[in-house]
């Protein structure tokens, strides 16, 4: 598996992919250090406990995604689709009334979900033509 990784992560669209979406995943970390900084609207220690727990372990997950895919290391590819799937996938569908307590939650955890599938797809989609 780590073999057809490292020969698609050197391809140039691919490298171009993993690129900008280690910067998605950079901001993504900034925002989980947002949230813990109160900057959302609501004190960080306010949240539910899930929710603290979620941004410390998306903020781990993006940061070290987002190093691994810059840097265009296979591992990384991995990584990124086991932790999207059992990180997010997951959580906010099979667990989705722990996370939504109003209806822009819901909106958002939509926009997440949606954002999560077409990456996925995206990186399926090179990683199949490896052109």
């Amino acid at each position: 598996m780590l073999t057809f990784l490292d020969t698609a992560v050197t391809l140039k669209w691919t490298g171009i992919y993993l690129r900008a979406v280690a910067l998605l995943l950079a901001y993504g970390a900034l925002i989980h250090v947002g949230n813990m900084l109160g900057w959302s609207g609501t004190p960080w220690l306010q949240t539910p406990l899930h929710w603290r727990i979620m941004d410390v372990v998306l903020l781990s997950f993006n940061a070290i995604a987002a190093v691994g895919l810059w840097l265009r290391q296979p591992w990384a590819v991995i990584f990124l689709v086991l932790g999207i799937v059992t990180l997010q996938l997951i959580p906010y569908t099979l667990f989705r009334p722990y996370f939504i307590e109003t209806p822009d939650q819901a909106q958002t955890l939509n926009g997440l979900i949606s954002t999560e599938l077409i990456l996925l797809t995206g990186l399926g989609g090179l990683l199949i033509a490896k052109k």
